[in-house]
């Protein structure tokens, strides 16, 4: 690994996790859970799928697998998951507002985990980044409202 993509990883986890424990939880236990495990399985399989059976992309320009890959896709797109899920607003106007921030953020992230060396694009472009954020965001959205009307429909009962 290059000195870049060292500190970019550093710097990724040391203010990602800085925000997670200083910001206000509005999501419960039970909610940061259940994202943390949707949102890994959902990298991992996007990543098995776009990067290794379609060859669009690399993660980590290094030979052969590296367990800090697997570190990585088992946490990372979590703690950006559930703070994405944490202040998501409800009402529909803001909602748009705060999409379009993320999308643009992610992709801007994933844009500088290029130029470090995260990812290697080999087929994979800009547009299916975007495409694929928009989707992300979106069913993260679904999500939010369909752990809350389980948990709160399994309190009831």
């Amino acid at each position: 690994m290059n000195k870049m993509l060292i500190v970019f990883l550093l710097l990724s986890y040391l203010v990602i996790g800085v925000i997670f424990l200083l910001m206000p939880k509005r999501l419960t236990k039970q909610e940061i859970y259940i994202t943390w495990f949707v949102v890994t399985v959902q990298a991992l399989i996007a990543d098995i799928f776009w990067g290794e059976i379609l060859d669009l992309y690399d993660l980590i320009k290094a030979d052969g697998d590296l367990l800090i890959d697997l570190i990585i896709q088992i946490s990372l797109p979590a703690f950006f998951g559930i703070l994405y899920m944490n202040f998501m607003p409800r009402e529909r106007n803001k909602f748009i507002v705060y999409f379009v921030f993320w999308v643009a953020f992610s992709v801007a992230y994933e844009t500088l985990a290029v130029f470090v060396g995260y990812i290697n694009y080999k087929g994979w472009n800009f547009w299916y980044t975007t495409l694929f954020y928009m989707y992300a965001c979106l069913f993260m959205r679904w999500h939010y409202w369909f752990i809350r009307k389980a948990i709160k429909s399994d309190s009831i009962s």
